[in-house]
């Protein structure tokens, strides 16, 4: 087998390998003209038969390099015409951008890319979008991680999938990636922003790992066995959580936290997790908490006669302090009484197992073929393709969204179009993932991991109230 086979036999098997990608999956393919992303597009094409892909590319103009920008965005329409891929051009000024909201070029370019691809994903209902991040990206990243300070989780870098972002190419070496563009005849484009080192990643890349290299030929595979060691530590540990989760939380008088008792008796790698655990679902914001600010609550925490404190988090989010609890409330906008309101109690589920939230017993089970009876009590979703395996029952919170077949839509306009009561919308129950919503209890179900005849494992969840569990 030639190195072209092999490199596009190579992405078959580590998209298999990590479920990236499924029959009939529509693939939004991030396309810069450069060498890596040319490559995915290319590589994808050849793999479109194989697993029956629908490709739409998608391509966005920064405005930072004037005619040669355009160039780019011209190059990348014609290759998908010519390949009969439909193509979706986005473009803006980077430099403003930056300028007016005080950040970097590189910090400002990853918002507005990003932002253009998500919106790009939802407008043609692709299923995934495809970035052409490689190895050497993932010891550059590692890198970038230990120089601002990180932790385990920080470590484990970018993932083969991360929500509905897969990276098809993370076993690749750039040096791969450019024989594969020079033995199929492509043509990239070259970017000559990233040959300034004026930016941490460009110097990284340009001075520090070369450097590195000199000494250690293979360090580029070594970071990147780095992370994939701390990956997988990191997944021990958040299901170690996972199990001791329903011990460390409690609900009491409408207030959700963790019990200060329970907390004290575990190691402190699982105090760290568990308060980071529990910012992220406060916060609703997938960003994760600083090392000085979770240190100094667990401090705190162990040192008891703290009653009646209260920490200032990032995202407007306060820690309280309590006899028994320490919950997390969060900021949401003013209010006229100017109080605060507070995070409705929470539970994740146990699966497999029974948990109880309020008044209701929530059931979930591992089925191997669809249920025979469902009901608005009732909900199930292919359980191999869930990625985060993160979720919590819970009422509603700023900022949540469900993926309809119609597309992305906000919760508080889904309960205004179901014409739910005002009064009543923050008692309803959800299942979420993180602000995305999968089950709204009783009335709407997300169109994500649908169940189809590839499904092999099926997680059902059934509510019922608790008198009629005895």
């Amino acid at each position: 087998m030639d190195s072209t086979n092999q490199m596009i036999a190579d992405t078959a098997r580590y998209a298999k390998s990590h479920g990236l990608l499924a029959k009939g999956m529509h693939v939004l393919v991030a396309c810069s003209g450069g060498p890596d992303s040319l490559a995915l597009l290319d590589i994808l094409m050849k793999l479109r038969s194989k697993f029956q892909l629908v490709l739409t590319a998608a391509h966005f103009d920064h405005g930072i390099r004037g005619e040669a920008s355009k160039a780019d965005a011209a190059f990348v329409a014609d290759f998908c015409q010519e390949h009969g891929i439909p193509c979706f051009l986005g473009r803006a000024s980077v430099p403003e951008a930056a300028a007016k909201k005080g950040q970097s070029l590189e910090l400002a370019a990853r918002e507005l890319r990003y932002d253009f691809l998500w919106q790009t994903l939802k407008r043609v209902g692709a299923d995934v979008l495809a970035t052409a991040h490689h190895a050497d990206d993932q010891a550059e990243t590692v890198l970038m991680r230990i120089l601002r300070g990180t932790g385990l989780d920080g470590l484990s870098a970018m993932l083969p999938c991360s929500s509905r972002q897969i990276r098809p190419l993370l076993f690749a070496s750039r040096c791969q990636i450019e024989a594969y563009c020079r033995e199929r005849g492509l043509q990239p484009r070259h970017d000559a922003t990233n040959d300034l080192p004026d930016c941490t990643r460009n110097l990284l890349r340009l001075e520090v790992l070369p450097y590195l290299r000199q000494r250690n030929p293979e360090i580029s595979r070594t970071l990147c066995q780095l992370a994939e060691l701390a990956r997988v530590d990191s997944d021990f540990l958040e299901r170690q959580l996972d199990e001791l989760w329903p011990y460390l939380t409690a609900c009491q008088a409408g207030e959700y936290g963790l019990r200060l008792v329970a907390f004290r008796r575990h190691h402190p790698a699982m105090q760290r997790r568990a308060l980071r655990r529990l910012f992220a679902e406060t916060a609703g914001s997938g960003r994760d908490l600083g090392f000085a600010h979770v240190e100094k609550m667990r401090l705190m925490l162990l040192a008891g006669q703290q009653t009646g404190k209260r920490l200032e988090l990032p995202e407007g989010v306060t820690a309280c302090f309590g006899y028994e609890l320490l919950t997390m409330t969060k900021q949401q906008g003013r209010q006229d009484d100017g109080q605060r309101k507070i995070s409705a109690c929470a539970v994740r589920p146990k699966i497999p197992g029974t948990v109880t939230w309020g008044p209701y017993a929530i059931e979930a089970k591992i089925l191997t073929q669809k249920p025979l009876q469902t009901g608005p009590s009732a909900y199930y979703l292919d359980f191999d393709r869930l990625e985060s395996r993160s979720l919590l029952f819970r009422t509603r919170r700023a900022g949540d969204f469900m993926e309809l077949p119609a597309g992305h839509k906000k919760i508080k306009d889904i309960l205004i179009d179901d014409k739910v009561p005002r009064a009543k919308r923050d008692e309803l129950l959800l299942l979420s993932d993180g602000s995305e919503i999968l089950w709204l209890v009783g009335k709407r179900r997300s169109r994500r991991y649908p169940v189809t005849d590839d499904t092999k494992n099926i997680l059902y969840f059934h509510i019922q109230r608790k008198e009629e569990t005895t």
